[in-house]
């Protein structure tokens, strides 16, 4: 149906009041939010939903992934990112990366993103348009963009063939409702200053987000102060990167010029919390980003080095890790770390007049949440509920675009069972 009706709901906007509706009603048409409020409309052509005990909120949207890399789950845990990255990640990619295992792996991810609250996520990864095929067809958000790097891949052998690559890439999804194509550069430490300078011509070519990698780790730092006498950040800003279209993941080792140069610029970040400490990467500061006034989004990274694609339980750490980093429980409150992934999140990606909340024409992207479920109750405070009660189960249907893409736990457009048989099979091939 094109008109749906969602009441007797505990509406959590995520607007810019904050506001909450006990018992509120939305209208939804044709994919887009027509109305919100207390009072319910009578529409003899809508499809209705009670969503009596259920919050409705924003899908989470995750700022940084790698979405195939299911298929590595598990498969070189316990290292630093260096060490992980060019002694097991890239030979197992070299390996593993192919059309037919990207497809498989994908499914697979968006089982897990959509079960946990996803509605939107940002990859960067190899075989892009694959991805994006089938975020289309599992009825999911996604922002894609080519992997961009100074060695062959698994889907281009040279930097003019990724760039002719993702420029196709670019072609064949802008416009589409749930496609949004981007550029993607690895990181300073991979890419050379023409690869970096082309993918950002590029993207403002085309006027769409350019995604990278910055700031992970001591090692990175150190490197580019020896090639380049400059910190990554500090680099970046030097040869015009940094942008207010640019969105860089991680950026762990930050300084406070640094930060200084990310707010002047309007960079964003996509804060990846968990795979930031199980690499030993180090903590964010986001308490300090968020003063400097940084759009600051929340991604899982890959699963490979996270293992999960659980923005739950992805927020949670964003709020607990800045009360570590301060020594002060007032920092990283709950509404912080909700906002971070939802509106935040949104505005890093460039998506906000989109999406991130539930407002009258933005489009009706939407989760809807057990409150009443043993681990949430009782209910003092709604933002404390989701960030530090509620688990990914909680999560009941959820909709993009204005379809439900899941409906009491049922995953509308996927086939599960299919899916794990065919992960399975392939994970005898990936293991070492």
């Amino acid at each position: 149906m094109s008109k749906k009706i969602i009441h007797n709901a505990r509406i959590i906007t995520m607007n810019p009041n904050l506001d909450i509706i006990p018992q509120g009603c939305i209208l939804i048409e044709n994919g887009k939010i027509r109305h919100i409020g207390r009072e319910c409309p009578d529409d003899a052509d809508a499809e209705y939903t009670d969503a009596e005990g259920m919050f409705v909120l924003p899908g989470f949207i995750n700022t940084h992934t790698h979405v195939p890399m299911t298929m590595l789950r598990g498969y070189a845990d316990d290292l630093p990112l260096h060490r992980w990255l060019q002694e097991h990640i890239f030979p197992a990619e070299a390996r593993l990366v192919t059309p037919e295992n990207v497809r498989i792996a994908t499914r697979l991810a968006f089982i897990e993103m959509i079960k946990s609250g996803t509605t939107c996520f940002n990859d960067m990864y190899f075989f892009e348009d694959i991805i994006a095929e089938e975020a289309q067809k599992a009825g999911l958000r996604g922002v894609t963009g080519e992997s961009l790097i100074d060695f062959p891949t698994a889907s281009f052998q040279s930097v003019d063939e990724g760039l002719a690559l993702s420029e196709k890439l670019i072609r064949k999804w802008q416009g589409s409702p749930l496609i949004h194509p981007s550029v993607c550069v690895h990181a300073p430490y991979t890419c050379s200053k023409d690869t970096l300078l082309r993918a950002k011509r590029l993207a403002d070519k085309y006027g769409i987000l350019l995604h990278i990698h910055l700031s992970e780790t001591q090692q990175e730092v150190e490197e580019l102060l020896a090639t380049t006498r400059m910190r990554p950040a500090t680099y970046l800003h030097a040869i015009g990167l940094l942008d207010q279209n640019v969105i860089a993941a991680h950026c762990v080792r930050l300084d406070s010029h640094e930060t200084d140069l990310l707010s002047a610029t309007r960079t964003a970040i996509a804060h990846c919390p968990k795979s930031n400490l199980k690499l030993a990467s180090g903590i964010a500061d986001t308490e300090a980003y968020r003063k400097a006034g940084i759009t600051v989004g929340i991604g899982t990274d890959g699963t490979a080095s996270n293992n999960t694609l659980d923005m739950v339980e992805e927020m949670r750490f964003a709020a607990l890790l800045p009360k570590v980093v301060h020594n002060d429980p007032e920092a990283g409150n709950a509404r912080h770390a909700l906002q971070m992934a939802t509106i935040n999140g949104a505005k890093a990606l460039g998506l906000e007049h989109l999406i991130g909340s539930i407002e009258i024409g933005k489009s009706a992207d939407l989760i809807l949440v057990h409150g009443d479920s043993s681990n949430m109750l009782p209910v003092y405070d709604e933002y404390s509920a989701v960030v530090y009660a509620m688990n990914s189960k909680n999560v009941r249907s959820s909709m993009v675009n204005g379809e439900w893409i899941m409906r009491n736990r049922m995953l509308c457009h996927l086939d599960k069972e299919d899916t794990l048989e065919n992960i399975k099979r392939l994970a005898q091939i990936v293991k070492p």
